[in-house]
């Protein structure tokens, strides 16, 4: 505005038009900028509501792009509306950040007894945050809130599926019940039990879901498919529920960005508490603690020419020289080095190395 009224342009308006030029200016612009800052509250909005369009507007996200497919899952899911599964890649987020990837399925069959997708509060965890029902608007916010109570219960109930989903609906509380009442078991009797108390201690008619198992555990089986090993030359380097979240080969770094960067080993889903198997009889030749690149990892050697490496370990159970047979724990998952989050990187090499000529693919090795 200084330098358009130092123009030659503005000096030759008429004095008394120049006040009203400066103000229509200043108007135009407030205007456009209105104009743009409605527009991205408006797209915002739409995005938030329907996460699934970020994915043609912007492209796949990092958490996308590692995803990946199940080869075999510990549950299986059926009967899950369009309106829960498009949450589908925040169920998977807060669930890994809370190391309980694999009750995944099981978290959207909670949310399709919650709210069926069509509440702003999708899984009505405003009152695990002591607010009133509904309070939480935010999908988004409304699952990581959800995940990370479900995860706590899932814990204090020791990994009993039954008893937290109970706790879920009922409360903490209902933990220390049936450690009082039932040798910490969840059984049907047990809720109604516990239900009752619990209604004529508030006055109410009633408390709680006493059906809420059956009703979440109508839309979830467990996968029997989950292999004792893969078939292939080597056995699978963890116990759990089998999720390939990188495949080996060039990819866009996860990091850097950087495209076609050589992946030289394929990436497991995992969670601290899982234990790595050694895949083969062999020797530890290398026990690295660090902190960037493949951070904390286990070698082992099976043979001349064959090495099998486990990256990202939060922590080391063999040292250099150990004698391993197949199965042997060597440490657990983590996420040390250059990670952005649990996983376990696989690498089968021939030499004792990094080049990537020396490597071949785990997954077809394991048989997967």
């Amino acid at each position: 505005m200084k330098k358009f009224r130092k123009s030659r342009l503005y000096k030759m308006i008429p004095i008394q038009y120049r006040l009203f030029i400066s103000l229509f200016i200043v108007f135009f612009f407030f205007i456009i900028g209105l104009v743009i800052l409605l527009f991205l509250l408006l797209m915002g909005s739409y995005l938030e509501d329907n996460p699934w369009i970020e994915k043609y507007l912007i492209g796949e996200t990092e958490e996308e792009q590692t995803k990946g497919e199940p080869v075999s899952g510990a549950y299986i899911v059926s009967g899950i509306s369009p309106e829960v599964t498009r949450y589908e890649e925040y169920f998977r987020k807060y669930a890994k950040e809370n190391g309980i990837e694999e009750h995944t399925e099981v978290i959207m069959a909670m949310t399709m007894q919650e709210s069926g997708g069509r509440l702003a509060d999708v899984m009505q965890s405003s009152e695990s945050l002591g607010l009133p029902v509904n309070t939480l608007t935010d999908p988004e916010k409304s699952i990581e809130q959800g995940v990370k109570y479900f995860a706590q219960t899932l814990d204090e109930a020791g990994g009993d599926l039954e008893l937290a989903l109970q706790a879920y609906n009922m409360g903490s509380g209902f933990i220390d019940y049936a450690k009082k009442h039932n040798n910490g078991k969840y059984s049907k009797e047990l809720a109604i039990q516990f239900s009752n108390e619990m209604a004529s201690k508030m006055g109410w008619s009633r408390y709680g879901d006493i059906n809420y198992v059956d009703n979440v555990m109508r839309y979830v089986e467990e996968d029997e498919s989950v292999p004792v090993d893969g078939g292939g030359e080597w056995a699978l380097p963890l116990k759990t529920e089998i999720r390939i979240t990188s495949e080996f080969g060039p990819r866009v770094h996860p990091i850097t960005g950087e495209e076609g960067k050589m992946h030289g080993g394929t990436d497991f889903a995992c969670t601290p508490e899982d234990n790595i198997y050694s895949v083969k009889d062999g020797e530890v030749v290398e026990a690295i603690h660090s902190n960037v690149g493949y951070g904390n990892y286990i070698t082992v050697q099976h043979g001349k020419n064959e090495f099998s490496r486990y990256g990202h370990m939060t922590s080391l159970g063999v040292s250099v020289g150990d004698k391993v047979s197949q199965g042997d724990s060597l440490g657990k998952c983590g996420s040390t080095g250059g990670s952005t989050g649990p996983h376990l990187h696989l690498e089968h090499m021939t030499e004792l190395g990094q080049p990537h000529e020396d490597k071949k693919d785990p997954r077809k090795t394991l048989g997967l």
